[in-house]
């Protein structure tokens, strides 16, 4: 081994446009090892030739090796992990691998780090598809075993890891989703706030949601509030970002049932620097998500100072902690009611800015780089028999 740690990340689960949140964290994780620990750990990507497509500056900063996967094969992606990366792993000398997306791959030789974003396949199996649901509840405990550490992001997961898997709860530590600092520079350099408005006709006040259409994130509880809250505020929008999902085709109905599909914006994926636009002139971020492993746009929200109404479940509480507003997800009356002061400026005042920003700076990824090369170090000298 050299002074720095060879890091070989596994980023070949990593379908751009399709697994929603966990790219966002996975490009932003390995940014952020770029930035502060250059130092310390020598980092290489291992990805589908998609990813260097979709995400051209961190390829092109990082030695990135890329090999094809036709289309959606899942089948034929498991098993380039388990032939293709430990060949090139071993040809490239890493030290240790670190496992992003929740699985820790066969035939992997080197030491492993383990990062399992939520335990949700093993708990609600009915968001997911038959074949994946028994891949995953399969996989998950295997790779929490094999993995020498394994990286949660909330203590929420590891809570429900502990729980479910009788994982000891020494392997299991906590590293948060970082910020990057950049969020929070002046907006000049970002497009003209009034452009991004006249594109997606945002021609009011108006209510943001970034998340895929999955079952999970519990659209139809924020639509169900929203048709209340236009009667208070009949011009306000709601702004529903992000790719489609399995609940895409009811959530498009769903509006039209309750009246109010002429105050949606449907605007898809984003660019960061629209979405950053859009989180700056939100009258406020909503996520009524029913299961979260983490909920960082929560605290993207926090760092340009919008105000935030999220679910009472999953993660978000420790996320959101005294900055925002949390709502039972099933509680339609409450939603509305906590929109409608929003919009209304209630989360305006110094006191809940001061508070938005004291949260964020809980996640600056410059102090919880640290914590995650503390990982890789941990598993280098970790015993193989407790691997």
């Amino acid at each position: 081994m050299t002074d720095r740690a060879r890091v070989g990340m596994n980023l070949l689960w990593l379908r751009p446009g399709i697994v929603g949140g966990s790219e966002v964290a996975a490009v932003s994780t390995v940014g952020a090892l770029d930035r502060f620990a250059a130092d310390d750990v020598e980092v290489t990507l291992y990805a589908q030739r998609s990813f260097a497509s979709a995400h051209p500056r961190l390829a092109g900063q990082l030695p990135t090796r890329t090999v094809g996967v036709p289309g959606d094969n899942r089948g034929a992606r498991v098993v380039l992990e388990s032939t293709w990366l430990p060949r090139a792993v071993r040809r490239d000398r890493i030290d240790v691998v670190h496992c992003y997306g929740g699985v820790v791959p066969h035939g992997l030789t080197a030491p492993s780090v383990l990062t399992l974003h939520d335990v949700q396949p093993l708990e609600t199996g009915a968001q997911f598809q038959a074949t994946k649901k028994a891949w995953l509840t399969r996989m998950i405990p295997s790779s929490v075993k094999r993995a020498a550490v394994v990286a949660v992001p909330s203590h929420f997961v590891r809570d429900r890891t502990v729980e479910l898997l009788d994982a000891d709860p020494d392997k299991i530590v906590v590293v948060p989703h970082g910020l990057d600092v950049d969020m929070t520079v002046d907006a000049g350099d970002l497009p003209d706030p009034d452009e991004i408005r006249r594109r997606f006709r945002l021609d009011a006040p108006y209510v943001l949601y970034p998340a895929i259409t999955y079952p999970h994130k519990n659209h139809a509880t924020l639509l169900r509030a929203f048709a209340e809250t236009t009667r208070r505020h009949p011009r306000a929008v709601l702004v529903l970002a992000g790719g489609t999902g399995a609940a895409e085709d009811a959530v498009v109905g769903l509006a039209e049932t309750l009246g109010v599909g002429d105050r949606i914006r449907r605007i898809g994926r984003v660019s960061t620097d629209e979405r950053d636009v859009l989180l700056r002139e939100a009258a406020v971020l909503a996520f009524p998500s029913r299961y979260e492993g983490f909920g960082l746009p929560v605290l993207e929200a926090f760092c340009v100072d919008t105000p935030v109404v999220a679910s009472s479940a999953g993660s978000l509480p420790e996320v959101v902690g005294d900055a925002g507003v949390l709502v039972d997800p099933d509680d339609v009356g409450g939603w509305s009611r906590a929109l409608v002061e929003a919009i209304d400026g209630a989360g305006s005042s110094p006191e809940a800015s001061r508070r938005r920003a004291a949260q964020a700076a809980r996640f600056w990824w410059r102090d919880i780089v640290p914590r995650l090369t503390g990982l890789y170090r941990r598993a280098l000298t970790e015993p193989r028999s407790r691997r």
